[in-house]
């Protein structure tokens, strides 16, 4: 709002330079006179429910000196406070240089130069939250001496409401006691007018942080979420994964409790039937640098007189010296069976000749990061050493839910990479059996080709059509995803839905069956199942 006198209020009138002060820009470095100090008071203000409410036009420097000259009379008639009086006299000087054409800052400093001999920064500030206060509200903000009878300031709800709202302005991380607590001496508290002689100490600021509500956070690089009660885990939990391990359990080894130890049970088998032996598999990384926290040390050599004379209790001793970063990146794929501990193989001397463990070291100047690639080679040698260590026994190899173990294979079926109409650049697929669960029990069992006579790839169209499907007028795919609760908005998703296309073996699957062995998946968010994490706990 334009002010008298060829005032204005505009960003400009911040940083201008008045006719008696030609140095007027700030040198402290604080947002002072800024055009944004105003606007920080006002927020403050506003926050702190000052009373009374502001006034709703803000009146020019001339008015307002005439109002000031009158309080000043009042006040000096009613004999108030020294500070009151000071604080009107301060107030008709600025509003003077104001009406002279000087701006906040050079009028600001003016005055702090006259009223102190060092004409300091924080003193114009002062005076430039005064004049604010009594633009917005046309009277001087109230005393708060006398104390509060021993009760923390920030009782205070304007206090607290304006301590807030800053905080709440910050972004995340940015928060701390040391920036609060000057916030609070430099801002917060003159605006509301309870500055204080000494200030608040980072101490304060830190417990006032807490009662607050704010608290003091280790940050993490990982998120975990618990995801155990998720329907699709529970179906998968009750339904499949611990119907089967119940059937495998029956031809396992039980140790079963007598006295105050426990007694292996053999399992009883039937005709051609073997032992099965459980195998978890896991991965894990490490750095070089995490395989030490503390050590034990020396005395200093030139100190070695005086601890064997007083021991060790003032002279320091020697010193490790530990290497900035975390060190290299150690892969490491291993697995645990109940047999051996480890998946190996001893000699008759009991001495170690063959193991399973991959150990790699991952980076730009090094390994390759582990792959699927790996862990079917992996697993190569892991099927080779089990059935050596356990020649007459059935291996029951069990996993994590990983991207890497559900690998498919090239030639897999995979409704979203097919086009609408035959040929193209799509991949081709391996052909399949169209499954019973299709709604028209004409087509159930039947060898459905993915590819046409002449060789070429079929399309979404045709693929359905052959299952009974009428897809004329239906969508190829939908953008940018299909809704989660839909099972055939296009044809991508209902091809997708179909029992043939979910329910597809991946490699690590098909390679362990082949050499007649057992695959089994653990549900996911389940890694207390696998014994293996436990292992990985005492690596370090």
């Amino acid at each position: 709002m334009n002010e008298q006198c060829g005032e204005s209020d505009g960003p400009d009138d911040d940083d201008a330079v008045g006719p008696a002060s030609g140095n007027a820009s700030e040198s402290d470095g604080d947002l002072v006179g800024s055009s944004s100090e105003e606007e920080e008071v006002d927020s403050f203000l506003d926050a702190g429910g000052s009373e009374p409410s502001a006034k709703d036009e803000i009146r020019g420097w001339p008015e307002l000196r005439e109002q000031i000259k009158s309080d000043l009379t009042t006040a000096q008639k009613e004999k108030v406070a020294l500070t009151h009086i000071n604080k009107l006299l301060i107030l008709r000087n600025f509003a003077t240089l104001r009406m002279k054409g000087y701006k906040r800052i050079p009028a600001s400093k003016e005055i702090a130069q006259q009223w102190h001999e060092k004409g300091g920064a924080y003193f114009a500030r002062k005076i430039r939250i005064l004049a604010r206060h009594y633009q917005r509200f046309e009277q001087v903000p109230a005393e708060n001496r006398g104390g509060d009878g021993g009760c923390s300031m920030l009782n205070n709800e304007q206090v607290q409401t304006a301590a807030r709202t800053y905080l709440m302005s910050l972004s995340t991380g940015e928060v701390t006691p040391k920036l609060f607590t000057r916030t609070l001496n430099e801002r917060i508290l003159p605006t509301l007018g309870l500055a204080l002689e000494k200030g608040l100490l980072e101490r304060t600021g830190r417990r006032w942080l807490i009662r607050l509500g704010w608290s003091r956070t280790r940050l993490k690089k990982g998120v975990y979420m618990d995801g155990h009660e998720r329907p699709e885990v529970k179906e998968y939990r009750n339904n499949v994964f611990l119907p089967l391990m119940a059937q495998y359990q029956k031809k396992m080894v039980q140790w079963l409790p007598e006295g105050s130890g426990l007694v292996r049970v053999d399992p009883i088998l039937g005709p051609g039937e073997k032992r099965i032996i459980a195998v978890f598999q896991d991965e894990s990384t490490f750095h070089a640098n995490e395989y030490k926290q503390n050590i034990w040390c020396a005395p200093h050599r030139k100190c070695m007189a005086y601890f064997l004379t007083f021991g060790p209790r003032t002279q320091p001793g020697e010193q490790k010296l530990m290497r900035k970063g975390r060190g290299r990146l150690i892969h490491v794929s291993d697995f645990v069976e109940e047999e051996n501990g480890r998946l190996i193989v001893h000699n008759e001397e009991g001495v170690k000749v063959k193991d399973a463990r991959v150990i790699t070291y991952p980076g730009s100047t090094g390994d390759p990061w582990w792959d699927h690639t790996q862990l079917l080679a992996q697993i190569d040698n892991a099927l080779a050493i089990f059935e050596e260590a356990h020649p007459e026994c059935t291996g029951l190899f069990i996993f994590d839910q990983s991207s890497a173990h559900a690998s498919l294979g090239p030639d897999a079926l995979r409704a979203f990479d097919m086009n609408k109409s035959n040929g193209g650049k799509q991949r081709k697929q391996k052909d399949t059996v169209i499954p019973m669960t299709n709604p028209y029990p004409e087509f159930r069992g039947r060898l459905q080709k993915m590819k046409t006579e002449d060789g070429q790839a079929k399309g979404l169209q045709q693929t359905l059509e052959e299952r009974g499907f009428k897809v004329q007028g239906m969508r190829l795919k939908c953008s940018p995803v299909c809704p989660f609760e839909n099972d055939d908005c296009c044809m991508a998703r209902l091809l997708s839905k179909q029992d043939d296309f979910r329910f597809q073996e991946s490699l690590l699957e098909q390679k362990i069956k082949s050499r007649g062995h057992i695959c089994v998946f653990l549900p996911k968010f389940h890694c207390e199942l696998n014994p293996i994490e436990m292992v990985c706990l005492f690596i370090p």
